[in-house]
């Protein structure tokens, strides 16, 4: 049976603006750094971060003095003025850039012990959760062992032994158990992916171990990783003014805020606040500063907060 020629309407021709992407697309990096930017305490604290780091660098050369000269006449513990801004100390250095001085020790070895513990973490762990069986049970048996010993008696006892106070031994001993925990984060991220149906596609297609590794595993727990290397960067700061603070961190003439704070502790039955406010006081902002990023990363970095 014909149908009727009057039956037949012609389709209007499609809108283009329906076709349109109402919403550009975007990488995962790219939308992480979108969300990060969202959070206004994570911009402060990455902000504060950037300005230590360009004091850091340009504060020693602000001011005509150096972190170890002493003036023992006129100079000493002078309060914070036009010619030393923080003040001096009872040698008569100026706290100004001893503080700056010791913000590149801090620093250094905070980013430092946290990149030796991320390599360490992430080869020890990745291999650990990869292998599985009985190489995983052996591997991880030796992190409880080493997890069950107080941190900072470990690092004081290795630092007594090598008797010999610097950035080298105080990395060495902040760094002999401070992967445990990346290890362990990591392993548990790589059992985990290491099940899905891309890895294991890969494994049939004969990817080598190191492949799967560096393509597959480890990029697919950078989120993780990213987020407690950030916080691994304090505790590291904070542990090394501890142990400059008790007299096992870099010596004299060398600052840093742990030594600066220990010289100054006789300023709490004297006028000269000027002494232990400074290095405190960056101190403290570093670690606030630190962790409100590590919050911002961790938010960013989690796919269950994305909108």
């Amino acid at each position: 049976m014909a149908i009727p020629a009057e039956r037949f309407e012609q389709a209007p021709k499609r809108d283009l603006e329906a076709e349109t992407i109402s919403r550009p697309s975007v990488s995962y990096w790219q939308d992480v750094w979108r969300r990060l930017r969202q959070n206004k305490l994570a911009m402060i604290g990455l902000g504060i971060i950037t300005l230590l780091l360009v004091m850091a660098i340009a504060g020693p050369f602000m001011l005509p003095y150096t972190y170890y000269e002493q003036d023992l006449g006129a100079g000493k513990n002078l309060e914070p003025s036009a010619s030393h801004w923080f003040g001096t100390d009872d040698l008569g250095r100026d706290v100004f850039v001893r503080t700056w001085h010791g913000a590149r020790i801090s620093l250094t070895i905070g980013v430092a012990a946290a990149l030796i513990d991320l390599v360490i973490g992430v080869i020890y762990g990745g291999l650990s959760g990869y292998r599985g069986g009985r190489t995983d049970e052996i591997m991880m048996r030796i992190v409880d062992v080493l997890w069950g010993l107080p941190y900072l008696l470990v690092v004081i006892l290795i630092l007594i032994v090598m008797d010999n106070p610097g950035l080298i031994p105080i990395l060495i001993a902040l760094t002999v158990t401070g992967w445990l925990n990346m290890a362990r984060l990591v392993r548990g991220q790589v059992l985990q992916v290491k099940e899905q149906e891309f890895v294991m596609a890969s494994k049939t297609l004969g990817a080598s171990t190191r492949r799967l590794m560096t393509k597959h595993l480890i990029p697919n727990t950078l989120g993780p990783i990213i987020v407690i290397l950030t916080f691994t960067v304090p505790s590291a700061i904070f542990a090394e003014a501890f142990l400059s603070f008790l007299g096992l961190g870099v010596q004299a003439p060398i600052a840093s805020w742990g030594t600066m704070i220990n010289d100054s502790l006789v300023v709490v039955l004297s006028d000269e606040w000027w002494r232990l406010f400074f290095p405190a006081f960056f101190l403290s902002l570093t670690l606030l500063a630190f962790n409100a990023l590590g919050d911002g990363l961790r938010d960013a970095l989690d796919p269950k907060m994305r909108k």
